[in-house]
């Protein structure tokens, strides 16, 4: 009788991916399921970048950065939320809240710090951010979709910018290693869930963008 090895390659990659996802479970790194990826919520919200220097209008600061986040592991990358349908993902990043550690600017606009955060989560860096690094081999390339939340709370007091309501960017990044062994941005997608609920003490936002200043 002969055997479908088809079938069984397709139990044994489901089998190893649940046995990922339970291992990343018991380290305390459980990821959401991909509806929660869809509209920026987050099962459990962990610590995403701890003490990450940001630079707004040319002056740093630290935030910590938190959300959830998804992983993909070669071959399973992750299907594309935006444009082009063929980009595998390797990586998805919810952000849910954001804190200033110590000093902080007042009043603090979120849109600008959104944006300096999307510039500091450069995978081109050395060695890397949150396990995002574009290999040394020409033609590498590493997709990032990072998900932030057009309605927010700011409050000036405690420093953080938290998500409020519903709505969400979807911002995919693609980088890629040349030949000449430098890294570039090689493209960029926007999918966006507007808002239909950002009332009360909420403010709606516009889609951050990666914005890059001079640190001191």
């Amino acid at each position: 009788m002969r055997t479908d090895t088809s079938v069984l390659s397709y139990f044994f990659t489901r089998t190893l991916l649940v046995a990922t996802c339970v291992l990343a479970c018991s380290m305390g790194f459980c990821i959401p399921v991909r509806a929660d990826v869809d509209n920026c919520q987050c099962d459990t919200e962990i610590l995403l970048s701890d003490d990450l220097p940001i630079c707004i209008g040319g002056v740093n600061y630290i935030v910590d950065v938190y959300g959830c986040k998804l992983v993909g592991f070669a071959p399973d990358y992750l299907p594309p939320i935006c444009n082009p349908p063929d980009l595998r993902q390797d990586q998805y990043t919810t952000v849910t809240r954001v804190c200033f550690v110590g000093v902080k600017p007042l009043p603090i606009n979120a849109k600008a710090t959104l944006d300096a955060i999307l510039c500091a989560w450069n995978p081109c860096a050395s060695p890397g951010v949150m396990g995002a690094f574009v290999p040394q081999t020409p033609g590498s390339r590493y997709c990032w979709t990072t998900l932030f939340p057009k309605c927010v709370q700011v409050n000036n007091a405690t420093g953080c910018i938290s998500k409020c309501g519903d709505g969400c960017c979807r911002l995919a990044r693609q980088w890629t290693r040349m030949s000449d062994g430098s890294c570039m941005l090689t493209g960029s997608w926007v999918c966006d869930l507007p808002s239909t609920s950002c009332i009360n003490t909420c403010i709606e936002i516009e889609c951050p963008t990666p914005v890059c200043c001079i640190e001191r």
